[in-house]
């Protein structure tokens, strides 16, 4: 049985050993043939054959096949006697060595750590703000959701990094287990860079990462020269306030005089202060104490 790629296994790298198809070609063709073959029927739907041998009879076999996994990658070799290959000369057996740790190491390659940070612009955000994701996994690699995550913004303005950091607190996903979400509002036109660190519930670090990230508030806003007319009457609608056409502009300042402006106040009150809490407590109090008279209680 000849071994031989296909033609997704011409445009992976890591299947290669050569750096031209024709030197490819000549190593393929001195590899020995091999003597054993666990055949399988077909691959899973998602797989992808990246070589395979040829029988006496002229049919091929899948040889290499790999597919994804959750977030990782799974490769199955169906050739059972590999060690044929590097038995003959010390330069197969270098090459042998050479596949086995390219596979090894694209198996491994884009494996998610246990702590990634993603940067998410906001949509339609006047203020170009950006949410700040963490995932966060345990040593199993499933999430972790009593995790405290602190994140450290440091501003990056004009090259230089001398401003002070921002720390901020990422707070639990409700939609997906392991997540942990901040946002962050830029100030000032230039790059960003955060330091994700996230502690378990003994306090214990799980692990770190770090992004980075730019951003251009005068971009946003020259970047088309005409009115931005949803997001003003999404700023109208929030305030109270209302957009107004040019048609109209005479009729608006006639109504200025007797139009109100909404004023927001937030007033705080002690839960104590209020009259019915504190005579809700001075009932108890009083019911208490004609219960413990009754029973002759002290």
């Amino acid at each position: 049985r000849r071994l031989g790629l296909t033609r997704e296994g011409w445009l992976q790298s890591w299947a290669r050993l050569r750096t031209t198809e024709s030197e490819e070609k000549s190593r393929l063709d001195a590899m020995p043939g091999f003597s054993l073959l666990n055949e399988v029927r077909d691959l899973k739907p998602g797989a992808s054959s990246i070589a395979t041998v040829a029988d006496v009879n002229g049919r091929t076999h899948p040889a290499v096949a790999t597919q994804r996994f959750g977030h990782g990658r799974t490769a199955a070799v169906t050739v059972g006697d590999v060690w044929r290959w590097g038995l003959r000369e010390p330069e197969m057996h270098a090459d042998m060595d050479k596949a086995w740790r390219q596979l090894a190491r694209w198996l491994v390659a884009d494996v998610p750590n246990k702590v990634e940070i993603a940067v998410q612009p906001k949509k339609g955000d006047a203020n170009q703000a950006v949410e700040l994701q963490v995932r966060v996994r345990d040593l199993k690699f499933l999430p972790l959701d009593n995790a405290t995550v602190m994140l450290n913004v440091q501003p990056i303005l004009g090259g230089v990094s001398n401003a002070p950091a921002i720390r901020l607190p990422a707070e639990p996903s409700t939609t997906e287990p392991g997540l942990y979400t901040a946002t962050f509002v830029p100030r000032d036109t230039g790059g960003y860079h955060v330091e994700a660190t996230a502690t378990n519930n003994v306090g214990a670090e799980a692990g770190r990462a770090v992004a980075g990230w730019t951003t251009d508030l005068a971009a946003e806003e020259f970047r088309s020269l005409k009115p931005n007319r949803a997001l003003l009457e999404t700023i109208a609608k929030q305030t109270g306030g209302e957009v107004v056409d040019m048609g109209a502009l005479g009729a608006f300042a006639n109504r200025l005089p007797s139009l109100k402006a909404p004023v927001t106040e937030a007033w705080t009150y002690p839960l104590w202060h209020q009259p019915l809490v504190f005579g809700f407590a001075l009932l108890c109090f009083v019911a208490e104490w004609g219960l413990r008279r009754m029973r002759g209680l002290p």
